[in-house]
């Protein structure tokens, strides 16, 4: 009898732009040979997957080409609350079990009614085997809500990200030794008016008091933003942007970069309601390449990094993060070690075998 598969649900997947579904979702289809992918945006993005990973063309799947017998699956996995409502029908018209992971964003916020109920819907079906939480925040919100009973949840902090930026090729390039510029970056998706949620507008506030100070700094802009976005006056030439790109791109670019800087607010995108995962994607991939990393921690979600040892966490004050900056400008030394502490404490907690094979082991039971 052939092995009843498991059925991966997404909303994405496979644009190559969503970099961690990418690397967790290639995963499962390395580790388990009855593995597929059902995507509803298959048509858009199935060719440029297949360019890049042909061995798992065949196995991503158009949501249209759905089998609807029911006999196929023994478990269903989605990622982010927006996907495990939209596809509890299948689940329960086919009354077959499921795991999801709830990250922040993705369809989920707190203090909302709506969202509440359907957190509720899929946390409390007797379908649900676990719900894989990656912040702890998340966790107590949905415990302390009574929404789900903990031993529902499988904790695992983090994210996963690209297995090879663990081991990049790229060699990085020094300040005052290998070039002649000191290079900040600000990388991040515009989800709003001027990014306001990501600090894009501190950020060129930013850049707009440290470029009088060194004229060899020099500005970088990764995401859906352009120089027509916020006013740069003054900093034309010192500034380019690079629009968005896929993993492919970042190892180079971060190979010249020294530090980037992430002044990310919550409750701003949905006022009151939503927050990111710290530190952010973005974050964590600069960090894996030995770029220093200046961010913030509004609701104070940091378990393991150390302010100023291996991370720098900065307010939401342009005047305070470019002070910053310029000590660390002043003695870039100082900010080499920093760096690459940081990357050995984040290649420490964001190991893509550790982040993978604790996902794993908390699908293969309901396999």
């Amino acid at each position: 009898m052939t092995p009843r598969k498991l059925a991966i649900l997404d909303d994405y997947f496979p644009n190559l732009k969503t970099g961690f579904r990418i690397s967790e979702f290639n995963y499962y289809l390395e580790k388990y040979p009855n593995c597929v992918v059902y995507s509803t945006r298959y048509d858009m993005h199935h060719a440029e997957y297949a360019a890049a990973y042909p061995q798992f063309q065949d196995r991503i799947k158009p949501f249209t080409l759905f089998d609807w017998t029911g006999k196929a699956y023994s478990l269903y996995y989605t990622v982010f609350l927006s996907n495990a409502y939209s596809f509890y029908f299948v689940y329960e018209l086919l009354n077959t079990p499921f795991v999801f992971e709830l990250y922040p964003g993705g369809g989920y916020w707190i203090n909302d009614a709506e969202i509440d109920a359907r957190l509720i819907k899929v946390l409390q079906s007797p379908l649900l085997r676990k719900v894989i939480v990656t912040q702890k925040m998340t966790a107590d919100y949905i415990i302390n809500r009574g929404f789900v009973t903990p031993d529902k949840i499988a904790y695992i902090y983090g994210m996963v990200t690209h297995p090879q930026y663990f081991h990049t090729t790229e060699t990085k390039k020094f300040y005052e030794k290998d070039k002649k510029t000191f290079d900040i970056c600000f990388v991040a998706h515009k989800y709003m008016p001027l990014g306001l949620d990501k600090g894009y507008h501190i950020f060129i506030d930013v850049c707009k008091k440290l470029a009088p100070a060194a004229q060899d700094i020099m500005f970088h802009v990764v995401g859906n933003f352009d120089r027509y976005e916020l006013d740069i006056s003054g900093l034309e030439n010192r500034i380019l942007f690079y629009g968005l790109r896929d993993h492919s791109f970042f190892p180079a670019f971060y190979a010249g970069m020294d530090m980037i800087v992430s002044p990310n607010a919550p409750f701003i995108l949905i006022p009151g309601k939503n927050y990111d995962g710290f530190p952010t994607g973005c974050c964590i991939d600069a960090a894996l390449h030995n770029v220093g990393i200046f961010c913030t921690d509004g609701l104070n979600q940091n378990e393991y990094f150390e302010h100023r040892k291996d991370i720098f966490l900065i307010p939401l004050s342009a005047g305070d993060i470019a002070d910053s900056i310029l000590e660390y400008y002043h003695d870039p030394e100082k900010l080499y070690l920093m760096s690459a502490r940081g990357q050995a404490k984040f290649r420490e907690v964001f190991d893509f075998e550790k982040q993978m094979s604790a996902r794993a082991s908390v699908l293969e039971p309901y396999m």
